[in-house]
């Protein structure tokens, strides 16, 4: 249990970096640095490396042992808003877990909005405005 509380509490970290990167990233394109913007895209780019890497450990941990992934898949997957943990160690991980998902939600916004603003039409969040289908009868 502490070894995946360590991990998530990387992970949470990592997303906290990628977050103030990207507001250093939003910055760099409004002066039209396009040298700092690569650099910061460049370094994100690791962030998100290390919180791929913190979450395939955790995963590895269950390797061996059936019972571990069980409870791995539990503590991993199950909704952090309405899980209560049994002890301690697993209250925290829902702690951290929730935590994370609200800095995502918000990194995810800052992300979208960023990149809307670079590719307009061409974002990979679609151009924004919603089209209008005809109803088929």
């Amino acid at each position: 249990m502490t070894r995946v509380m360590i991990l998530l509490q990387r992970k949470y970290s990592s997303i906290r970096e990628i977050d103030r990167l990207t507001k250093e990233l939003e910055d760099a394109f409004a002066r039209n640095d396009d040298v700092s913007a690569a650099m910061l895209l460049e370094m994100r780019a690791d962030e998100m490396a290390k919180v791929d890497e913190c979450e395939g450990e955790i995963w590895r941990l269950g390797e061996a042992d059936l019972s571990v992934l069980q409870k791995l898949k539990v503590l991993i997957t199950s909704d952090a808003t309405r899980a209560v943990g049994e002890s301690s160690e697993e209250k925290k991980i829902y702690e951290i877990r929730q935590k994370t998902q609200t800095l995502l939600e918000k990194l995810r916004k800052a992300d979208e909005k960023l990149n809307r603003s670079v590719t307009r039409d061409k974002s990979f969040y679609g151009s924004g405005v919603k089209e209008r289908h005809p109803v088929s009868l």
